[in-house]
């Protein structure tokens, strides 16, 4: 199989099952990825008292009042 025909196929697949992703957007992967990040280098005893991070739809209905 020429390398043509693979990227092609290649590129049609991964094209296809990105259709498939709905309500889904970069935005939110960095912003949950941001918060996993903060909690996963905070020690337990700095969370103690904060209140939990809001969750990406959350923000965004937070977002959109201001």
């Amino acid at each position: 199989m020429s390398i043509f025909i693979y990227i092609l196929l290649l590129s049609f697949i991964s094209l296809s099952l990105s259709g498939c992703v709905k309500d889904y957007s970069f935005s939110r992967a960095v912003y949950e990825g941001v918060q996993t990040r903060d909690r996963l280098q905070s020690a337990p005893s700095e969370r103690a008292g904060k209140p939990e991070p809001l969750n990406y739809q959350q923000y965004e209905e937070e977002r959109k009042r201001q």
